[in-house]
């Protein structure tokens, strides 16, 4: 955010990691490290129908008019917002949603926050010639987070992004391994991010120059191995929201639920070899034996035999997504399954 009276930021556009990093970014400069679970308020913004979208409006609003309580700071994040002008099901919202959204913006503008206050929003569209986003724009400190449409200016801004985000894991490159990697790794910036920290992993933290032949070894051509790599990330964080998130990126295509049981199984039976000592020193290994220290053995096994089960089931009928969703979500619980 800027250091003028200006402390709302809107982070809008179709790179969504761009502009979650905006609000974290924000997030660690304003709000003290000690205090951010109880200061940092989060308002999801995801909503479907004009209800919900009323309803996640007057959270936004609660939010920003309630001062801090016991922390010296409060920053309010309406996260992911789905219907901003231009943002909604065939650009259209409904017009007392508008009508709110011009309100929120109005009263904004006319009730500066406090210094000690701060409202993030992070949206996927937003029209410009709208009447919500001009009068935010006169309030807001205002970040474009769009990936361009042209494949030489989509490597471009990768490479402009790089640097930052590898200094974000304590790594470099040289100009041509920076282009090296954004030619193997693609121009997405969440899957650069994701190849990153990868990358530092595979290195080990005492590395920090990546090389060419780093970048042979280890990274996925078009990130198209990062989604795989996320889900067995997120089965080891053992955080069924995470779990669920990744998932989405699955749904709708052909085939994913064999796929996905296949693979995770296939991870499950790794984690026993790495639980009972087995594998060697590499990355993998070393990976895998990190995986499986947040469970037990006895774990493992039945989530390898859920697995297992599910395949079987997938091959001789048709489960539903939730069902394939809900078996995931009971290998990684903790506690009676």
């Amino acid at each position: 955010m800027a250091k003028d009276t200006k402390n709302i930021l809107l982070a809008v556009g179709d790179d969504e990691y761009e502009a979650e990093l905006a609000a974290k970014n924000a997030i660690a400069e304003h709000v003290p490290q000690e205090c951010r679970e109880s200061a940092v308020e989060i308002v999801s913004g995801d909503a479907s129908n004009a209800e919900s979208q009323l309803a996640s409006i007057r959270e936004c609003m609660s939010s920003v008019s309630t001062p801090p309580f016991l922390d010296p700071v409060k920053l309010t994040w309406w996260k992911g917002v789905t219907f901003l002008p231009g943002g909604g099901r065939g650009g259209k919202i409904a017009d007392d949603v508008k009508n709110a959204l011009e309100g929120l913006a109005e009263f904004l503008a006319g009730n500066p926050l406090p210094p000690n206050q701060f409202l993030v929003v992070t949206a996927l569209k937003l029209l410009q010639t709208s009447v919500f986003a001009k009068r935010m724009g006169a309030i807001s400190d205002v970040m474009i987070c769009s990936t361009p449409d042209r494949s030489a200016e989509r490597t471009a801004a990768a490479l402009g992004k790089l640097a930052s985000l590898a200094e974000a894991e304590h790594l470099s490159f040289s100009p041509d391994d920076a282009r090296a990697f954004i030619a193997k790794a693609g121009s997405n910036t969440r899957t650069i991010a994701s190849e990153l920290a990868k990358m530092r992993t595979y290195l080990g933290e005492d590395v920090h120059e990546v090389t060419a032949r780093d970048i042979e070894a280890i990274t996925s051509v078009g990130g198209d191995e990062t989604e795989i790599w996320a889900l067995t990330d997120a089965l080891a964080s053992r955080n069924t929201a995470r779990v669920l998130d990744v998932l989405k990126q699955f749904q709708g295509d052909a085939g994913w639920t064999i796929m996905i049981s296949t693979i995770v199984e296939r991870w499950f039976r790794e984690l026993i070899v790495a639980k009972v000592g087995g594998g060697g020193n590499d990355f993998k290994s070393r990976k895998n034996a990190a995986a499986a220290a947040a469970f037990t053995l006895t774990e493992l096994r039945l989530a390898r035999y859920r697995m297992i089960a599910l395949r079987e089931r997938l091959v001789s009928s048709q489960p539903s997504d939730e069902y394939v969703e809900l078996e995931l979500l009971r290998t990684v619980a903790r506690g009676r399954r």
